[in-house]
């Protein structure tokens, strides 16, 4: 079936003018969609986002020439809430050092979990192993595996964004989407991925892309989409939306916008809600 353009146009244009709108302080309402209006939809470009925002000014800036700041990353989207990292890093609980312990990042969120903070983004559904907490399955089994084969991970974070894709999604309760997550941050930092030769040709579909993609061919949501014709189907639509936007995209945020297209189509369809609702005195 044929490619219908027009809902990711439609979407990435409103959702980029409520952006420029509050950037200017125009006090809201930032739009006359409902949709748009009253659920958490994320900025067109990932790199706008408030979380990864917070990560390059914290995290990919500051450790940029650092032999560890490929797990730095990795961390940053397990956890992916700037407060919790903060601690983290405050607390030694970091990778910046030789003694970077696991379980020392189990105690602070744990910690902080206590004292009744919220220690993990609410974007990701991630669930502990096992049934065990979700800080020590996250510190010492996902994130933990990862660190104790650094010395095998760290050179394949360096040459492809789809090999270090792969080397991580090995990882135990890793998977394709959160592995995928973590590499397009390495792949903005010139010592991992930022000059990867896949930068542009290579992405890893999640489950709200394929619906996405799905929607925009006409398709039905729900029908399986093989990772190929999933790439095949990005490339093209990558190609589109650069020469009918005026908005600088990556490869990734078409990922993104694919996504939160199919939300609001399913908000607008009535086929089912969303978990977060927004309210203008939160940041967007």
């Amino acid at each position: 079936m044929s490619l219908n353009l027009e809902p990711a146009l439609y979407w990435m244009t409103e959702r980029q003018s409520i952006k420029t709108k509050k950037d200017r302080g125009d006090p809201p309402p930032w739009t006359l969609d409902p949709i748009i209006a009253n659920f958490r939809f994320t900025n067109v470009r990932r790199e706008d986002d408030r979380v990864t925002v917070w990560i390059r000014e914290n995290i990919r800036e500051p450790y940029a020439d650092h032999p560890n700041l490929w797990f730095m990353l990795c961390i940053g989207r397990w956890i992916n809430w700037p407060n919790t990292l903060a601690e983290l890093i405050a607390e030694g609980a970091w990778p910046d050092h030789a003694g970077f312990r696991p379980e020392h990042m189990t105690e602070v969120i744990t910690a902080r979990a206590q004292r009744g903070e919220k220690c993990f983004t609410s974007a990701y559904i991630i669930r502990g192993a096992f049934g065990m907490p979700k800080a020590k399955s996250v510190s010492e089994i996902t994130l933990g595996g990862a660190w104790r084969d650094r010395v095998v991970m760290a050179p394949k974070m360096r040459r492809t964004l789809q090999e270090a894709h792969e080397a991580l999604a090995e990882g135990d309760y890793w998977g394709p989407f959160m592995s995928y997550q973590s590499v397009i941050d390495m792949r903005y930092c010139p010592h991992l991925l930022a000059q990867a030769p896949d930068v542009e040709t290579w992405a890893a579909a999640g489950p709200g892309t394929l619906r996405g993609l799905n929607r925009l061919h006409g398709r039905r949501y729900d029908q399986p989409l093989h990772q190929t014709q999933a790439l095949t189907e990005l490339l093209e639509l990558f190609a589109l939306l650069k020469r009918s936007t005026d908005v600088n995209l990556d490869l990734s945020d078409v990922l993104n916008c694919c996504c939160e297209v199919d939300k609001y189509l399913r908000l607008k369809n009535g086929e089912g809600s969303v978990r977060a609702k927004y309210h203008a005195r939160n940041p967007l």
